[in-house]
């Protein structure tokens, strides 16, 4: 996983304690970098005055840190970090360790309070480095800060117009590339087409080949696996040639219609890193996007089929590009036919469960225009795929039983769609949101 890199400024005044200052300073450097996933730049000297602070949250800008924590080593007058903030505005952490014979706490007081006076947006954190939560929640917000970064100057490819019906995927481009910083560019289906047509037969068998070795049972005809082969081989052509760092692709009901469906293609493109949602939902890149970005996962992407209250779980499905990677095993994964009523060409779809784990849930809604972000913990469990009759047989499945209430998670549906990742990122996106002032609804 890529480290975040976070900068360290442990700011003092030289008629003070700078004995406790440098003490705190070296402390937390080495508990920084014990906690793993950190890059973490600091200084042995401690900052004295406007202009070295200034100066050194500059040359750790320079450096390409993602976010700056201003330790502070004992009382300090507020200009100190003001300044560095107005001047390097990059997310910052006011920190002021427990330690009564420093002042920090005072001056954090003052710091904190000219912060907000002014609005300069920060976080403020009180404790001791040798505190395992402190650490961590200086970890999760210089991840978060990662992720944020990393959004800018995103390019987020538009395969497809809009799919009929669906409000939710679309959105204010201007406004994505305000809060985001991501831009938006369209790409016509019928490039895919004429692109997916030019591909080599040797990369067309090869694609087949290892779908042959790695997957479980075949059942589409060859000429269907072969054009879903082909329209994989394309879409990797176009975002390689145009620079995209996400896509949302359109599929119903021109290239299902007409050629053949996304749905394997979507599956592997995942599977490879290279996040991808269906339907043109544009909001689901952008949430899949970041947890891609702050686990270095597949994202899955699926409808809300059902939610039990009283089991409090809930049933996510597909139509068929859920990652192959998210299987226990790809022999686990078989490859069945698309259902005939979605388009008269089909294609193939990936079957299988998700393997079971802790997991993270999120998906970015907007509520009169402004953004909000619902954000949910669980446990993936397995079922045997005869249960997937009960819905669609041929569609993959996830289950999970939900940690919070399953009333409050369906009051917030605000999509047919869902992401979800394996492993505990709840607090990294709630920094995400905290960053970038959209309001995180926790379930």
């Amino acid at each position: 996983m890529p480290k975040a890199r976070v900068g360290l400024i442990t700011v003092s005044l030289p008629r003070e304690r700078v004995d406790l200052a440098r003490h705190w300073n070296r402390i937390a450097r080495e508990e920084l970098e014990k906690s793993g996933g950190l890059d973490v730049l600091s200084r042995d000297d401690l900052a004295l005055n406007v202009e070295d602070t200034v100066a050194t949250a500059r040359a750790f800008a320079r450096d390409g840190v993602h976010s700056i924590v201003y330790l502070l080593g004992t009382w300090i007058y507020a200009p100190q970090v003001v300044r560095a903030i107005q001047e390097v505005p990059l997310p910052a952490i006011v920190w002021s360790p427990r330690d009564p014979a420093s002042f920090s706490l005072t001056a954090a007081g003052v710091t904190h309070g000219s912060l907000d006076e002014i609005g300069l947006a920060h976080a403020f954190l009180y404790g001791s480095p040798q505190e395992p939560e402190v650490i961590q929640e200086i970890r999760r917000f210089a991840r978060a800060a990662f992720a944020v970064g990393r959004m800018r100057g995103h390019k987020l490819g538009l395969i497809g117009g809009r799919v009929a019906g669906m409000y939710t995927t679309m959105v204010d481009m201007a406004q994505v590339t305000a809060l985001f910083g991501a831009d938006i560019e369209h790409v016509d289906q019928y490039r895919v087409i004429l692109e997916a047509e030019k591909v080599p037969p040797a990369a067309v068998e090869g694609t087949i080949g290892t779908l042959r070795r790695e997957f479980g049972t075949i059942h589409p005809p060859a000429e269907m696996v072969a054009r879903s082969a082909r329209l994989y081989h394309a879409i990797r052509k176009i975002v390689e040639e145009d620079g995209f760092d996400t896509i949302a692709v359109k599929c119903q009901d021109e290239v299902i219609g007409t050629y053949v469906s996304y749905c394997l293609p979507v599956s592997l493109l995942n599977d490879e890193g290279i996040v991808t949602a269906c339907e043109s939902d544009l909001n689901a890149a952008l949430t899949m996007r970041v947890l891609n970005l702050l686990t270095e996962q597949a994202v899955l992407f699926a409808d809300v089929n059902d939610v039990s209250l009283e089991e409090k779980t809930l049933r996510l499905v597909n139509c068929g590009s859920i990652p192959s990677t998210l299987a226990v095993s790809r022999k686990d994964v078989d490859l069945g036919l698309q259902y005939e009523y979605l388009g008269e060409k089909q294609g193939c779809t990936t079957i299988f469960c998700c393997k079971p784990g802790r997991v993270t849930l999120a998906r970015l809604s907007r509520v009169k225009g402004r953004y909000v972000m619902l954000i949910a913990t669980g446990r993936a469990f397995e079922q045997p795929k005869e249960r997937f009759e009960e819905v669609r047989g041929a569609w993959p499945h996830a289950f999970v039983t939900l940690d919070g209430d399953p009333r409050r998670f369906v009051q917030n549906l605000r999509s047919n769609h869902m992401h979800m990742v394996y492993g505990e990122a709840e607090g990294e996106l709630e920094k995400v949101c905290e960053l970038l002032g959209i309001e995180p609804v926790r379930i």
